[in-house]
This record gives C-alpha cells, sequence and structure tokens, in this order.
C-alpha cells in the first residue's frame, strides 16, 4: 500500500496508523481518506495485526474535514450525501475491525477527528487534547457516525448537549464522561499506547474479534438474538487452539499467558 497523508507500519504485531498532515491540523482530505480505505483493507483479517493504534503527527489528532472541500460542495446535496455514505463504507469496517483498536488523541479532536476517536475500542488522551462536534457551529449534523457512536458511549441527553452547543471540552472532562479511557502526559501516550496494545496482543485474537463484535451489536438487539450469537461465538472460541493451549496450562497448573494484572505489574516495572 502507499499512503499519502499518512504514516502507516507493523511492529510486533501492532500496527500503528500515524495522520501525517500537521500543516493542515491533520484534516481529512481526500488523500486521507483513500489511506484509512487502503488501512482497513490492510489490516482487517490480517493475522500479522493483534491491535491497531490510530494517532495524529504534531500534537494534533485531527481537526476534522477539509473546509475548502466543504465550501466547494456547497448547494450539491447529491455529493454531499454521496460523500458522507462514501465514507461509511470504510469507516464501518473500521468500527467493526477483528482486533482492539486504540486512538492517542493529543491536541486537537475535533468534528471528523472527534468521530474518528469515537470509533475506536478504547481512547488515550494527554490533558491538552481537546474534543468538539463542531459540526453545529456550520449548521450541520454530527457524521462519521458520531449520532450513532456518541449516544451509545455517554447517553442521549449528554451526546445531545456535546452536539447541539458544539462546545469544546478538554481531555479531563471527555475522561469523566467516559469517553476516555486513560490521560497521560503527551511524551508518554504513545508509550502507553503501545504497552496497552502489546498488552491486548497476548490474548486470543479470536476471543477479542468476538467479544467486540458481540458488544458493538449489544445495544440494538433483543436479548435472545444476543443469547444466540454468544453461543455461536462460544462454540468458534471453544475450538480455538488458544483455548485448547489455555485449558491444557490451567489444568497442568502452569500459569496462564493472558493475565492482565500480571501483565500490568511487568510493564509497569519496565
Amino acid at each position: 500500500m502507499t499512503y499519502r497523508h499518512s504514516i502507516f507500519e507493523i511492529e510486533d504485531g501492532i500496527a500503528t496508523f500515524t495522520i501525517n498532515r500537521p500543516d493542515s491540523r491533520n484534516a481529512l482530505s481526500l488523500e486521507l481518506r483513500e489511506d484509512f480505505k487502503d488501512l482497513v483493507a490492510e489490516v482487517r483479517g490480517n493475522d500479522d495485526v493483534s491491535a491497531l493504534i490510530i494517532t495524529g503527527a504534531g500534537g494534533i489528532f485531527c481537526a476534522g474535514g477539509d473546509t475548502k472541500a466543504m465550501a466547494a460542495g456547497i448547494g450539491k446535496a447529491d455529493k454531499a450525501r454521496s460523500r458522507v455514505l462514501d465514507i461509511h463504507v470504510w469507516f464501518e469496517v473500521l468500527y467493526n475491525l477483528d482486533c482492539p483498536v486504540i486512538c492517542a488523541v493529543d491536541g486537537p479532536a475535533y468534528g471528523g477527528g472527534m468521530s474518528l476517536a469515537l470509533v475506536a475500542d478504547f481512547i488515550l488522551a494527554t490533558p491538552r487534547a481537546q474534543f468538539c462536534a463542531v459540526f453545529g457551529r456550520l449548521g450541520l449534523v454530527p457524521d462519521m457516525a458520531m449520532l450513532y457512536t456518541l449516544p451509545r458511549m455517554v447517553g442521549g441527553q449528554r451526546a445531545k448537549e456535546l452536539m447541539c452547543t458544539a462546545r469544546a471540552f478538554n481531555g479531563e472532562e471527555a475522561k469523566d464522561m467516559g469517553i476516555v479511557m486513560d490521560l497521560y502526559e503527551p511524551e508518554d501516550l504513545m508509550d502507553q499506547a503501545r504497552a496497552l496494545a502489546g498488552r491486548l496482543a497476548v490474548g486470543s485474537k479470536v476471543a477479542q474479534a468476538a467479544t467486540k463484535a458481540l458488544v458493538n451489536q449489544s445495544l440494538h438487539q433483543d436479548y435472545r438474538s444476543m443469547a444466540e450469537m454468544e453461543a455461536s461465538a462460544q462454540a468458534v472460541c471453544f475450538d480455538s487452539d488458544y483455548h485448547a493451549d489455555a485449558i491444557a496450562r490451567f489444568a497442568s497448573k502452569q500459569p496462564l499467558p493472558y493475565d492482565w494484572n500480571k501483565l500490568s505489574r511487568t510493564n509497569e516495572s519496565k
């Protein structure tokens, strides 16, 4: 793959996608959207990737859409609709990717940049991170699935408040609302993101992918449908090599490789 406005690399099973347009505040150019298409194609179903980190270069996560492109499309509803739907072709795949996705947010995550952060399974941020559902300032509705992801994360009332006021809020408030999982200083953010990805990578990819898919489905399924999906996923996991090895280790009183508390202590001692 040739990435135009981003940098992509894989090391020790951890893929890192860095938005690399700091001079344009890492705005979502057409080329960057193509990069995201290539990213999901390269990572989806890739056995060499156990986790994905998305971040931005230059102390900026992503300032949202390219306003110049927006200006060129004013008054052309059909083109605007097609452009938004085209984003969902890759965005839905990213949301349901079969490995954990971590967004490491430093600086602004505005508009589509905030939507992009919300696609992650885990959001790590710095105190100077700034989130804003800025769409309302421009007379627009939130897009890139924010209308779907944000209410599920913070509840309907808070989601409406953030979207209708289009106010900015920092990393600390985002953590208090449950949007951000943990806060770190800027110089520690990527190390912590890699450490989290590295610990997750020790677990069963089959089980983690199934768990993620089931959680993503759970809020709009009835109990019986979830029970059926749970049973099917568990059957697949029972048949996995990872489960067989874990059961054999447990039976012979050997330590299990995926012990989160132990892995966390090991990371802290480094």
